[in-house]
C-alpha cells in the first residue's frame, strides 16, 4: 500500500525550493527596558565568598523605562526555517520560525524586559541562552563575538562566542541550517585557552512559549531536585498532580533534572497551536536534561508580568554535560570539548513520543484505536513505515515522506493489553526510527531510590583525614570559592605537612592565584616525592616563571612535556619563553609540538602563525592563519595576522583589544602589540558595547599596557 492514505497537507506560505541556505546581517526592532549606570566595583574572586564577577561590572540598576531599539540580527534561513540570532544580547537565538506551521520554535518575547536574575544582575527571558562556564553567564546580556558564512555544500551558519574575562576560557556555538532540512544544528566548542585549570559547566537554556495546557514531554519516570537532594516520580508528584501539564504546577516553580533515563530527546507540546519543539543530542555526549517552569501559583503569574509586556509564559528546555547545575568539573589548559545539539520543530502530531534526526513520531491510544503521526525532518524517498504487533505487521506502507506533509494513520488494535511498535526504514532499508508504545531506555525502577538522597558530608575539622581535607578544598574550588579552598589547604598542611596530595593541591591553587612563592614551596616539596607527575612539573614551571627563575621554569616545562597529559600546555609555555628570548625557531618547534598533542588548540595555532611571520616566513604564517580562521572564525588575533582586523568589533570592547595585544606580548612581539593598542578606534553604535563602556583608547588598561610595551621596546612609556 502506498503512503497516500490519511496524509495531512499543511499549507506553506512560501515557495519551497532546494537552494542554498541564506545567511545575512540585518536588524531587529525590539524594545528593551533601560538600565542605570553599572557598578564598576564588582566582587573580586579572591575576596568573594559567593558569586564573583571581576573584572565585569554589576548591572543591577534596572528601570521601568521602555525604549525602542534596533538590534543587530544575523538571519539564517532555508526553505523550512527562518532563525534570528542577536550578537549584542549574548549571542542568543532569538527565535526560529517554522515556515510550515508559521509558529516559533523558541520564545520570541516581544520586549527585552529585564530582571535581577543573571550572574551580574540584568537578565531577560527569550530564545536560547548559552551558559558557560557559569549559570546565566557573565555575557548573557552583553555583546559577543560573531561571524556568519555560506558553505560549499549549500549550508550556512552563524557562529557566536566569547572569551570570558574572569577565567579566560572560550565558548563558541555554530548554528547551521542545511538545504532541505527542518533541523537547526548547534555545534558547541568549549575550550580553556588560559594557562591554568578552571571550573566549568555547560547548559543551554531554551525558552519556549507555553500556555496552561502545554505539555512537558520528556522520556523520564523519575526527576531529581537541585543538588540531587531528592528524587521523585515523574510526572505525578507526591500530591498527585501531573506536573507535565503547566496548569497543574500550582505549588511554585518546577525545576527538575531527568534521572534514570538514557534517551537522546526531550520536547514540549502545545495543544493550543498543535505544534511543539524537540531537542536531540547523543546521550553519550550530552546526557543531562532539565525542565524549568515558573508554574501557575501567584508568584509564577507575577513573573509573567515581570518578564514580559504581554503576560506571556514560557518553559525552558535545558541540556547539559553534568547531572545537575550544582555539578562542575575542571577544564585543563589546552583542553577542549565539542558536541552537537539539534532543535526540531514539531507540527500536527498530537505530541512527541520520540524525536531524532529523521523525524518525530507520536503514538496515542483512543478507544481501541492507535493513532500514529509522523513528521519527517527531510525528504525520505521510497521510505517504509510499519506498525508491528510483535513480529506481525499491522501496517506496511512504502512511499515518499516530506516535511510539508504529516503522515497520519489510525489503526484498530487487536488487543488493548499488547504494545505496538512504529518503525521507519529508508529506501536503502536502514532503520531510521523505532518506537514501541511507552518504552524507553530507562534504569530499572529497582535501581532508583525515591525520596531524600544520601550525600557525603565532610566531617568537622577535628575529625578530618587527609582525604577529607582534600575533598573539602576541591569542592570549594569547584564552587568558585578559591580563597576558602586556599585556607582549607593551609589548615590541612598544618595537620599533615608532608601529605603529597595536599602539597600538590595547595601548590597548584597557589599558582592559579599567582601566589608564586608559596606555589614554589609546596610544589617543590611534592616534586621531591614524585618527579614523574607532569601536572606538578607544569605548575612548578608557572611558579618558577612567577618568581623570575626562568631556567628552572624551562627545566620544569621540559619535564612536563615528557608525558602526554601536559605536553601541549608545557610546549606552548616553552614556546613563549623561547620567543621572549629571541629564539624564534625554537619557539616555532615547540608550538608545532604543542599542536601535535592538541591539534584543535586555537591559541597555539594563533601563536604559530605569528612566530612564522616574525621569522620572515610570511606566506607560511598566513596559510596557517587562513586555515585556522576558516575553522575558528571568531579569532580577532588571526584577523590581525591576516591584516584584516575588524576595527568596529574591536572598538566595542577594550578587552578584545587587550586580548590580542597580550598574546603578542607573550611572544615579545611588542611592536605588533603597540600597533593594536595605539589605534584610534571609532565609537561603536548603541547596544554594541557593554553598558558604561568606553572606547579602547580611553580605557586605562589599554593605555597602561601600551606604555609597558613601549618600555619593552626601549621607548618611553611615560606618556
Amino acid at each position: 500500500m502506498r503512503l497516500t492514505v490519511l496524509f495531512l497537507f499543511l499549507g506553506v506560505n512560501t515557495v519551497l525550493t532546494q537552494a542554498q541556505v541564506r545567511v545575512w546581517e540585518g536588524a531587529l526592532n525590539l524594545p528593551a527596558y533601560e538600565e542605570g549606570a553599572p557598578d564598576p566595583n564588582p566582587p573580586f574572586d579572591q575576596f568573594a565568598t559567593g558569586r564573583f564577577n571581576y573584572p565585569y561590572t554589576m548591572r543591577k540598576e534596572i528601570t521601568d523605562h521602555r525604549v525602542e531599539h534596533r538590534w543587530r540580527a544575523i538571519y539564517l534561513e532555508n526553505e523550512y526555517l527562518k532563525c534570528s540570532v542577536l550578537p549584542d544580547l549574548g549571542g542568543h537565538i532569538y527565535t526560529c520560525i517554522d515556515k510550515i506551521s508559521e509558529q516559533p520554535m523558541f520564545y520570541a518575547n516581544p520586549s527585552i524586559k529585564k530582571a535581577r536574575i543573571g550572574y551580574r544582575g540584568a537578565w531577560a527571558a527569550f530564545g536560547v541562552e548559552f551558559n558557560f562556564p557559569v549559570s546565566h553567564n557573565w555575557v548573557s546580556m552583553s555583546p559577543v563575538d560573531f561571524a556568519h558564512a555560506g558553505h560549499e555544500d549549500g549550508s550556512a551558519s552563524v557562529t557566536v562566542g566569547n572569551i570570558d574575562r574572569v577565567y579566560g576560557m572560550e565558548w563558541s556555538v555554530e548554528l547551521t541550517l542545511r538545504p532541505g532540512s527542518t533541523v537547526l544544528e548547534q555545534h558547541v566548542r568549549l575550550s580553556n585557552r588560559s594557562d591554568v585549570r578552571h571550573r566549568f559547566y555547560w547548559w543551554n537554556n531554551a525558552g519556549v512559549q507555553a500556555w496552561d495546557d502545554s505539555q512537558i514531554q520528556y522520556p523520564m519516570r523519575f526527576a531529581a531536585a537541585h543538588g540531587f537532594a531528592e528524587v521523585q516520580r515523574w510526572p505525578v508528584d507526591p500530591q498527585g498532580k501531573d506536573l507535565s501539564v503547566i496548569h497543574n504546577q500550582t505549588d511554585g516553580p518546577v525545576s527538575l533534572f531527568a534521572h534514570g533515563s538514557r534517551e537522546n530527546f526531550m520536547g514540549v507540546w502545545h495543544p493550543r497551536t498543535n505544534t511543539g519543539t524537540a531537542h536531540f543530542a547523543d546521550y553519550a555526549e550530552l546526557p543531562a536534561k532539565k525542565i524549568w517552569s515558573w508554574g501557575v501559583a501567584a508568584d509564577g503569574l507575577d513573573w509573567r508580568k515581570a518578564l514580559s509586556d504581554n503576560n506571556s509564559a514560557y518553559v525552558e528546555l535545558q541540556a547539559g554535560l553534568f547531572r545537575n547545575q550544582e555539578t562542575y568539573a575542571f577544564l585543563e589548559p589546552r583542553q577542549s570539548i565539542t558536541f552537537t545539539e539539534y532543535w526540531i520543530p514539531v507540527r500536527s502530531t498530537g505530541g512527541i513520543s520520540r524525536a531524532n534526526l529523521a523525524g518525530v513520531v507520536h503514538l496515542e491510544r483512543k478507544a481501541g484505536i492507535l493513532a500514529v503521526s509522523f513528521n519527517a525532518n527531510r525528504k525520505l524517498s521510497d521510505a517504509t513505515i510499519r506498525i508491528l504487533d510483535g513480529n506481525s505487521s499491522l501496517l506496511n506502507e512504502k512511499g515518499d515522506l516530506v516535511p510539508e506533509r504529516v503522515w497520519k494513520r489510525e489503526i484498530q488494535i487487536p488487543s488493548a493489553s499488547r504494545k505496538y511498535t512504529f518503525e521507519l526504514e529508508s529506501g536503502e532499508n536502514a532503520l531510521l526510527l523505532r518506537q514501541r508504545e511507552g518504552e524507553y531506555d530507562w534504569t530499572p525502577d529497582s535501581e532508583i531510590k525515591v525520596g531524600p538522597q544520601i550525600s557525603y558530608r565532610v566531617p568537622e575539622e577535628t575529625h578530618r583525614t587527609e582525604g577529607d581535607w582534600l575533598e573539602q578544598g576541591k569542592t570549594e574550588e569547584l564552587n568558585g570559592n578559591l580563597v576558602a579552598a586556599m585556607q582549607t589547604y593551609q589548615k590541612a598542611l598544618v595537620k599533615f605537612p608532608t601529605d603529597f596530595e595536599l602539597l600538590k593541591a595547595a601548590g597548584r591553587l597557589d599558582a592559579c592565584l599567582e601566589r608564586f612563592e608559596e606555589a614554589v614551596l609546596h610544589l617543590s616539596a611534592a616534586h621531591d616525592r614524585n618527579t614523574t607527575d607532569a601536572e606538578i612539573s607544569y605548575y612548578l614551571g608557572i611558579a618558577y616563571e612567577g618568581v623570575e627563575r626562568e631556567n628552572d621554569a624551562f627545566d620544569a616545562y621540559q619535564e612536563a612535556m615528557r608525558l602526554p597529559s601536559y605536553r601541549a600546555a608545557a610546549a606552548l609555555r616553552l614556546a613563549e619563553l623561547q620567543s621572549r628570548r629571541g629564539a624564534l625557531k625554537e619557539a616555532k618547534d615547540f608550538l608545532t609540538k604543542s599542536l601535535q598533542s592538541a591539534p584543535d588548540d586555537l591559541r597555539a595555532g594563533e601563536e604559530l602563525s605569528s612566530v612564522l611571520r616574525a621569522l620572515g616566513r610570511t606566506a607560511d604564517g598566513e596559510e596557517i592563519a587562513r586555515e585556522r580562521l576558516a575553522r575558528f572564525p571568531l579569532s580577532g588575533f588571526l584577523q590581525e595576522e591576516l591584516g584584516k582586523p575588524n576595527i568596529l568589533h574591536l572598538a566595542a570592547d577594550p578587552y578584545r583589544v587587550l586580548s590580542v595585544a597580550y598574546e603578542y606580548a607573550r611572544l615579545a612581539l611588542y611592536r605588533r602589540a603597540v600597533e593594536v593598542l595605539s589605534r584610534d578606534y571609532p565609537s561603536p553604535e548603541a547596544d554594541q558595547s557593554e553598558p558604561g563602556g568606553v572606547i579602547p583608547q580611553k580605557n586605562p588598561l589599554v593605555v597602561y599596557f601600551r606604555g609597558y610595551c613601549r618600555e619593552k621596546l626601549g621607548e618611553s612609556g611615560a606618556k
